[in-house]
């Protein structure tokens, strides 16, 4: 019997977003997935993207630790895994990104529940916004091409 679900949101033109449970029955966490295909604007020899990348994924801890619901999940509890490979950027190739976040609730409410469903999205828009979209170095698109 699978207990697992997942949700594909269509919130944006430019990332694929998904939102999912490995157990729906008793929903102990949940995580939300945001894609995209990075291409960079100029290399700049100058910047370690490694480095970047790790002050990124530090940007959405800190957003997290300042704007999770305290009501529904646990603000100290999340694993945020970013991952995008720095070898071979090219100013006309684009390099796949992917971001999942893992939250841990508080009342173990089913994905589909309105309220959960409605603050995974505020999660989502929130790190899209405030960290993904305000780098300097990549404008993200939802295709490869």
């Amino acid at each position: 019997m699978k207990l697992g679900k997942e949700l594909k949101l269509d919130l944006f033109t430019n990332y694929k977003t998904k939102i999912g449970t490995v157990n729906n029955k008793k929903p102990q966490s949940l995580y939300l997935v945001m894609s995209a295909w990075g291409q960079i604007e100029k290399i700049d020899e100058n910047v370690n993207y490694d480095y970047f990348l790790s002050g990124l994924r530090k940007k959405i801890k800190q957003k997290l630790n300042k704007n999770l619901d305290k009501d529904f999940f646990f603000n100290d509890k999340y694993i945020v895994d970013l991952d995008m490979r720095t070898s071979g950027f090219k100013i006309d190739k684009r390099s796949f990104m992917s971001c999942e976040i893992t939250l841990f609730q508080k009342q173990s409410l089913p994905i589909t529940q309105p309220t959960i469903l409605e603050k995974s999205k505020n999660v989502i828009y929130d790190i899209v916004y405030n960290c993904l979209n305000k780098n300097k170095h990549f404008t993200f698109y939802k295709t490869k091409k």
